[in-house]
C-alpha cells in the first residue's frame, strides 16, 4: 500500500472545505471528537482529523490503531 493509499484510505473525502467544516460541527454537536478540516496533500480533497492534543487513537500498528490510553 502507497503513503498516498494510508493516508485516504478510509477517510471520507470533501471537495470543499465549507462542507467538511459543516460536518466536523454537526459531529462535534451531537457528542462526537473534536474534529478539523484540512487539506489533503495527496488527493486534493478535504479529510477530518483530529484537533490537536484530542486524538483518541495513533496509527502505529499493522494490525489497526492503538488506542492512545493504551500508549500511555
Amino acid at each position: 500500500m502507497t503513503e498516498e493509499e494510508v493516508a485516504c484510505w478510509g477517510k471520507t473525502r470533501f471537495p470543499y472545505r465549507r462542507p467538511a467544516k459543516w460536518t466536523s460541527s454537526r459531529i462535534r454537536r451531537t457528542g462526537g471528537p473534536n474534529l478539523r478540516p484540512y487539506p489533503c496533500r495527496y488527493c486534493g480533497y478535504w479529510h477530518l482529523g483530529h484537533r490537536l492534543g484530542h486524538a483518541t487513537y495513533l496509527r502505529r500498528s499493522h494490525n489497526g490503531p492503538i488506542p492512545l490510553q493504551e500508549y500511555l
